[in-house]
């Protein structure tokens, strides 16, 4: 570099220092800016940068204009100038690139590297904001962190609350920033510790890590969000984009969005049950405050360039759903460079699910009843010894994958057996029985005493540490973790156990649905019993090929039905009664008592219109909730319409 020297030592003293001064820039600010920096008048500067070009100090063009080549700046910078010099130069310099940047947003984003780099030698800035130089001593992992939080935070408009779910923003922070994995799950306390997160407590979640956010603030302008950005950009070749889950939805959904009364996000995937319970509490739109009829929704899963993002939308009327759903599924285009696709919709408003369906199977499949305690707690006793509990995790997930090619479209997402579904298990020292539900695997994973014991702390970021730490492949995640202090062991069957999870969510879905109707007609009645007695049928085989259930497995007696229907003039004087003779579970009759006929009881209205040779028990009951039972509903999930 002796050209640059001897150029600099031509120089008159005053441009020597100009020069210096102008070496920690990596790109040019304004022409105003540098003017007001070196404190020289605009005519004082034209000359000053003459004399600097006519020596080819200032030779590449950088935005047109003409600036130091960068090896050569850098040997001035670095090399040339003592440490002291370097200070000295740093605050003014820092301070002048800051305000061009807020004077200018749109023209200086360009310039956030070099503030960033400034930001270094700004020894009064660092001294008066000590986040400042804990800023600039971030690492590459605690960048990406951070970023990802920025990135991945949602808003809610409402209450103007804000936060990310860590497990998303690690995850992110890997898949998109590049972190290490354990590099980045390292970052998050000490990012809390040292305050640039912080958490956000979620009421009722007790099986996921508190939520965070960032504590910097939310202005573009701000100091430390241009430093920010400028590390991040220097460090990871990646730009910050401010809640990029809330500008796709702004922007590639904005027919939906409009379309809408209320839209709910979320950075990551979420559990269609999970939305609409969300959207069951959001009173004021999901409610026709007039006459107390509910609001359609429709949520919608979105992937962004590998990142899922879940969204629900609240509608006041069909027909605007049906609008917004249409040009959802239109959606695939770039978007801040990623790719944004709709992948899936769900329409609720259609009907009910029956709730009661997987009881009555596995009632079919084993033989053995099912006992209830009225308040929604269903269990089975197994007669057999305690099961050990990878065995109970495995039955539990041999369950879901048996339903997942069995049941529904809308089942399947009410249950959420879209994704495969495994287990992490283990029994900790104190006979604590732990459960971690994991989903994109099939896996039944036994958790080490390391593992239980993280579960058992109460050190932050129990469930993104647990995650690193089973050493989960790609598109692996956890899920729940449940505790359980059983001083008996595992006697309760676990498949029965799994199934009472699935009523309960059966139950939250169908509180606000339509009832399923189903005319009281011979025609109507006679298909959808046929249809309901064959598929339960057909999965209580599966469940008794493939599971054991309360000590039972293998096939059983089928079944038949025999259905006898009186409508009498009020549905308390309207009966069904019927039989389950063995046989070939597609024989189905139903038969309807004239309306003139009174039948004294069960006995007599079956034995009206079907003979009983063999004796076959009588069943039965008020027309509605007997035949919701025979379809596998509950009473207040159907509709008999006559």
């Amino acid at each position: 570099m002796r050209t640059l020297e001897d150029a600099l030592a031509r120089l008159p003293v005053d441009a020597q220092v100009a020069a210096r001064q102008l070496s920690i820039f990596e790109l040019p600010p304004s022409e105003a800016t540098l003017a007001s920096y070196l404190d020289l008048t605009a005519t004082q500067w034209g000359v000053l940068r003459n004399s600097l070009e006519r020596e080819n100090i200032l030779t590449v063009d950088r935005n047109g204009q003409l600036w130091f080549h960068e090896a050569r700046r850098s040997h001035l910078w670095n090399r040339m100038l003592g440490e002291e010099e370097r200070y000295e130069i740093g605050q003014p310099a820092y301070t002048a690139l800051i305000d061009q940047y807020r004077q200018s947003v749109a023209s200086s984003t360009g310039l956030m590297v070099t503030i960033a780099h400034a930001a270094r030698y700004a020894l009064h800035s660092q001294q008066t904001q000590p986040i400042l130089l804990r800023l600039l001593q971030l690492t590459q992992a605690q960048l990406a962190v951070l970023a990802s939080v920025i990135e991945l935070e949602i808003t809610d408009p409402l209450d103007g609350a804000h936060w990310t779910p860590p497990e998303t923003a690690l995850i992110y922070a890997h898949n998109t920033f590049g972190a290490d994995r354990l590099a980045a799950l390292d970052a998050l306390p000490s990012l809390l510790d040292q305050g640039f997160i912080r958490e956000v407590p979620e009421t009722g979640s007790a099986n996921a890590d508190p939520n965070i956010s960032c504590t910097l603030v939310e202005d573009e302008t701000d100091e430390l969000q241009i430093v920010l950005r400028g590390r991040v950009s220097d460090v990871l070749g990646k730009s910050v984009i401010a809640q990029i889950t809330r500008r796709v939805v702004h922007e590639q959904y904005e027919a939906l969005r409009l379309e809408s009364s209320r839209v709910l996000s979320d950075p990551g995937r979420t559990d269609v049950i999970d939305l609409v319970r969300r959207v069951d509490k959001e009173l004021f739109y999901r409610f026709d405050l007039r006459d107390g009829s509910v609001c359609p929704m429709l949520a919608v899963t979105v992937d962004y360039g590998g990142q899922p993002i879940s969204m629900a939308a609240i509608f006041n009327r069909t027909d605007y759903r049906r609008a917004a759903k249409k040009s959802a599924a239109a959606v695939d285009e770039m978007s801040y460079g990623r790719r944004v696709k709709t992948t899936r919709a769900f329409e609720d408003q259609i009907s009910t699910i029956p709730s009661q369906k997987l009881f009555q199977a596995a009632y079919l499949a084993s033989g053995r009843p099912i006992e209830a305690d009225g308040r929604g707690t269903w269990w089975m006793r197994n007669p057999a010894p305690p099961l050990p509990i990878h065995e109970y995790a495995f039955r539990q997930r041999t369950l879901a994958e048996v339903l997942r090619s069995r049941l529904t479209d809308v089942e399947q997402e009410i249950y959420a057996l879209r994704e495969p579904r495994g287990y992490a298990v283990g029994r900790a020292p104190d006979d604590t029985y732990l459960f971690v539900e994991l989903r994109g695997t099939t896996r039944v994973l036994d958790l080490t005493f390391e593992q239980m014991e993280l579960l058992q702390d109460d050190k932050p970021f129990t469930f993104a540490r647990l995650e690193h730490h089973l050493n989960l492949r790609r598109g692996e995640s956890t899920h729940l973790f449940t505790g359980r202090t059983q001083p008996e062991g595992l006697i309760d069957d676990p498949v029965i156990s799994l199934m009472a999870s699935f009523w309960q969510q059966a139950r939250d879905f169908n509180k606000h649905q339509p009832r399923y109707r189903i005319k009281a007609r011979a025609g109507a009645l006679t298909q959808a019993l046929r249809s309901a007695h064959a598929d339960t049928a057909a999965l209580a085989r599966a469940l008794s090929e493939q599971l054991t259930i309360g000590g039972m497995r293998g096939h059983r007696p089928q079944h038949g039905l025999r259905v006898a229907v009186h409508l009498g003039p009020t549905e308390s004087s309207s009966l069904v009664a019927y039989t389950q003779p063995i046989g070939d579970p597609s024989d189905v009759q139903v038969r309807f008592l004239a309306p003139t006929v009174e039948p004294s009881g069960l006995d007599d209205l079956y034995g009206s219109v079907f003979d009983n040779p063999f004796g076959d028990e009588i069943f039965g009951g008020p027309s509605a909730s007997t035949v919701a039972n025979l379809l596998g509903y509950d009473d207040d999930e159907i509709e008999l319409v006559r």
